[in-house]
């Protein structure tokens, strides 16, 4: 069929001289009757909605149960879930953990959903409030820490609100620092993103020739 066959509707456009206004004393007045109602919205943080049972909010992970298999990146339809290697006290996680990103995440929770291995999961806690600064969007993107802390910091407050107070990044170190909400800390380091390991989570061989130990080729060198 040819374009030129195809009959297109006609659209009649009315000129603004043409629109009649209904002018009104009364109807400007009419919003003095919700001065005597009580606000719609909740005064954050001095008031509290109780959530529904199961209600989908902030992630949690049991570090110990997670595999990296990033099943959960690949289901996520916001990519909000990056996979990160992290090292703990000197010692190098065998296995990738996901990082969620609250700037795109839409809390469908597809990927608790589909972990094999139930070490993703969520808690009630519905609410997070910053200054404004920049320093305090960090609290936005963060690797879920273990569900048997945040039930232990739910049960001290009982507010539903992130359990992490603020979120403190050394850029000498490459450290970050979760300070939650019972005062305790969490340190950590992030040394790199992906599902290859990257050179320093590398187990150390030794070489069969000179029985040296060889901790693997950095990026940029090249094999003698």
């Amino acid at each position: 069929m040819r374009m030129e066959n195809v009959k297109k509707p006609k659209v009649r456009i009315v000129g603004e001289d043409k629109v009649k206004l209904k002018r009104s004393f009364v109807k400007p007045w009419m919003g003095i009757k919700y001065l005597f109602k009580k606000p719609v919205t909740m005064k954050i943080p001095f008031e509290r909605m109780e959530p529904a049972p199961k209600y989908r909010g902030f992630h949690t992970l049991d570090w110990k149960k997670c595999i990296g298999c990033n099943f959960c990146g690949q289901i996520c339809p916001a990519r909000a879930i990056e996979m990160t290697w992290i090292e703990v006290d000197g010692k190098v996680e065998k296995r990738p953990h996901p990082k969620v990103d609250y700037g795109r995440c839409t809390f469908c929770q597809f990927c608790v959903d589909v972990c094999p291995t139930g070490a993703l999961g969520h808690v009630e806690n519905y609410y997070l409030t910053t200054s404004g600064l920049a320093e305090d969007l960090e609290l936005y993107d963060w690797v879920p820490i273990d569900p048997k802390k945040v039930q232990e910091i739910n049960a001290e407050f009982g507010d539903y609100r992130f359990p992490v107070e603020r979120i403190e990044f050394n850029r000498e170190t490459k450290e970050t620092t979760y300070h939650l909400r019972d005062g305790t800390e969490f340190k950590f380091r992030i040394i790199g993103y992906g599902l290859k390991p990257p050179a320093a989570a590398r187990p150390v061989k030794k070489s069969a020739s000179t029985g040296k130990k060889n901790e693997g080729l950095k990026e940029g060198e090249k094999k003698e």
